[in-house]
């Protein structure tokens, strides 16, 4: 049978209107309508893993379980050991005697709570602690124990074996943490075995104890040293004085001017007072017996006592090499030598004071808590490394998937 089909122009828009085909009709057999075809099995494709599968396996889950192999299988217990202490001065004796730990806690040094308490934690984490350890305490066997693991002992695969990075790998194993509020510091290590955690503290502690010596020796010393030099000028002047003197006594060949003035002085005042005696008994004499034969002998004993007072009294003064003359220069050089002993006894008196600060100032590092034996490792905390471990390849997978997608959208 055959039908034919027209095209029809449908009313309305022209755009709308579709051609139709002519469709020729076949007649079939119907029992020709099933055909014998062989059935063929279609063959099965593998599976394959998506990029995003891939990243996330190579990222996060290969990394996860190398990670919870090593803190479960390979990581070394390492025990922690602490102690605590305090840096104070002599001048502070109170609340050490009074209260233990508390009134430890509260008590602070010379120069300020913490102040040379932070100096003997900046000289605990120092190089020059680590060489104190390396040749007093044998630092390197405590790093190098047979129960150390591949990635804590020194030297290991990421770390050489210098001087630098066994003081880098040091600052890992040694901790000293300062509380400002109460001035106590805590110093603490971590090895492979308590016993050498405890010996590497009190090794610590130790070298600590001789820097807080050297330091006191060092202020011992700056406090003496200016007081002694003040010493030193003061009797360098005293001496200086001496000598002058000494030359000058030499010189004028009298031992004590004032004394010798004084003496001459006394003589003067008693010839003045004879003197008045015999004038008075002249006056006397000529008055009752004015030819009496003992007036001339009398006048002439007045004139020679009158020239023998003129005399002493240019001994005193009037002349180059006069008493006067020698008495200022030894009254001056008198005065400056008892300025110079005042000096120097100002100068013993500072001295003493001096060395008296610097015994208030001595300072002590005084134990609160010494170094515990452990027994138990504190590390390594194997659930919570492989936790933090498991985050961290997380954040690192999303950040590189995102980068990823960006590229493959960006190629597209």
């Amino acid at each position: 049978m055959l039908g034919q089909m027209e095209h029809i122009k449908l009313a309305g828009n022209p755009a709308s209107v579709r051609p139709f085909e002519t469709v020729q009709l076949m007649p079939v057999d119907p029992a020709a309508s099933l055909v014998d075809v062989p059935y063929r099995e279609e063959a099965t494709q593998p599976r394959r893993w998506s990029a995003r599968a891939k990243l996330f396996f190579a990222i996060v889950v290969i990394p996860t379980f190398l990670a919870a192999m090593y803190y479960f299988l390979i990581a070394a217990p390492r025990y922690v050991s602490e102690a605590s202490f305090i840096v104070r001065s002599a001048a502070y004796q109170g609340p050490l005697g009074s209260g233990g730990a508390i009134g430890a806690a509260t008590l602070s040094s010379a120069r300020g709570p913490g102040d040379f308490t932070d100096a003997v934690n900046s000289y605990i984490l120092s190089r020059d602690m680590v060489d104190q350890l390396e040749k007093s305490n044998g630092l390197r066997g405590l790093l190098l124990r047979q129960e150390s693991d591949f990635v804590f002992r020194f030297p290991n695969f990421y770390r050489r074996d210098d001087r630098e990075q066994l003081y880098y790998h040091y600052l890992t194993v040694v901790d000293a943490d300062l509380d400002k509020a109460a001035g106590i510091s805590t110093v603490s290590a971590a090895t492979f075995r308590p016993e050498d955690s405890q010996h590497l503290v009190n090794a610590l502690l130790q070298h600590a104890e001789e820097l807080i010596n050297r330091l006191n020796d060092r202020m011992m010393r700056d406090a003496e040293s200016y007081a002694l030099s003040v010493v030193k000028r003061a009797q360098d002047h005293v001496l200086d004085i001496g000598l002058r003197l000494a030359e000058f006594r030499n010189s004028v060949g009298s031992v004590d001017p004032s004394r010798e003035s004084a003496t001459v002085l006394d003589q003067v005042a008693q010839m003045t007072t004879e003197l008045a005696e015999m004038q008075a008994s002249l006056q006397q004499q000529i008055s009752l017996s004015p030819a009496s034969p003992a007036i001339p002998p009398l006048r002439e004993r007045i004139r020679t006592y009158q020239e023998q007072i003129e005399q002493e009294k240019l001994k005193i003064v009037g002349a180059d090499r006069s008493l006067a003359a020698k008495l200022s220069e030894f009254e001056r050089l008198t005065l400056e030598r008892q300025l110079a002993a005042r000096e120097m006894d100002s100068a013993l008196a500072g001295l003493t004071a001096a060395r008296q600060d610097a015994q208030r100032q001595h300072l002590y590092l005084q134990r609160i808590a010494g170094p515990n034996l452990a027994d138990e490792a504190r590390y390594p905390r194997r659930f919570l490394g492989v936790a933090m471990a498991l985050l961290l390849l997380l954040a690192i997978f999303v950040v590189v998937n995102s980068i990823y997608r960006g590229i493959i959208e960006h190629r597209v």
